[in-house]
This record gives C-alpha cells, sequence and structure tokens, in this order.
C-alpha cells in the first residue's frame, strides 16, 4: 500500500548557486513544493502511516531549508568560510558571497539541484522511517520535477 502527501505545508523558499552553470550560477531562488510517498504494510491500526504524523515529522524536516540559502559543503568549486557570525564563498569563477549564518543552510552535497536536494530530503525522512519505502519528488517549477526513491 501506498499513501502520498503534498501541498503548501510542506514547501520551502531557498535561494542557491550551481557552479558552472550559464544561468543557474547567479544567486536565485525557488518555490520548492514536495511530494512524499510512503509505501509498506498496513499497521494495526490499517495505515501505511498515520497521515497526521507523517505530515508533522515531514513538514519539521522541510522547514529547516525555508527562506535560507542553502549551501552545498561538498562542491569542490566552492570554498566556504564560515565563523559564529557568517557565511563566506569565494566560487572558482569569482564570485564573492558574504551571508549571515542564520540565513544559510550548509548541506553535505556536491550540489543543491532538484536531484540531489530530493535525495538529500529522501535520506531524512528515510531515518524515521527506515522500514517504509519512501518517494520524495522536489519541484522548482510546475514543469521541473525531480525524484528519489529507495
Amino acid at each position: 500500500m501506498k499513501i502520498q502527501i503534498s501541498g503548501d505545508k510542506i514547501s520551502f523558499s531557498a535561494a542557491h548557486i550551481l557552479s558552472n552553470h550559464d544561468k543557474c550560477s547567479r544567486l536565485h531562488g525557488h518555490n520548492y513544493r514536495l511530494r512524499v510517498e510512503a509505501e509498506g504494510q498496513l499497521n494495526v491500526k490499517k495505515m501505511v502511516v498515520d497521515f497526521g504524523e507523517f505530515k508533522t515529522k515531514v513538514r519539521n524536516i522541510v522547514k529547516q531549508f525555508d527562506h535560507r540559502i542553502l549551501v552545498p559543503s561538498q562542491n569542490k568549486e566552492f570554498n566556504i568560510i564560515s565563523d559564529e557570525r557568517e557565511v563566506k564563498i569565494l566560487t572558482t569563477e569569482n564570485k564573492y558571497y558574504r551571508f549571515p549564518k542564520d540565513d544559510v543552510l550548509i548541506l553535505p552535497i556536491e550540489a543543491t539541484t532538484a536531484e540531489l536536494l530530493a535525495k538529500y530530503i529522501h535520506n531524512l525522512i528515510k531515518e524515521t522511517y527506515p522500514k517504509l519505502k519512501i518517494t520524495v519528488s522536489i519541484s522548482e517549477t510546475p514543469t521541473s520535477i525531480a525524484s528519489f526513491s529507495e
């Protein structure tokens, strides 16, 4: 059996930079929308997982991304310097960014592409629901959607 959640409560707005990309190497943002599926056996309550519980746990994961600048710590094109007050980024394209630390979410990924964000968010949800098959789909625009499932 499979359930699916989506909607405004599991969405977020964030900015990011993609290195060595014609258009997206400039700082820009998206209103990301998520669809999350959980597949597994029915529990004693005859549910895969309670919708309310699932929505709450996914919302709690997603809210950390909202209104942040997403920075990939494993990107070899970025030199990231962080202290208690700010995050500075120098790119191999000689671009320099400086942000208040509270505005930045540093992620342990190589790039903040929709594909890697879907995988990263999937892995966070999977930690809470290890026995379920989880699929995370994330859209940057209504016509640009990436999914990860495992």
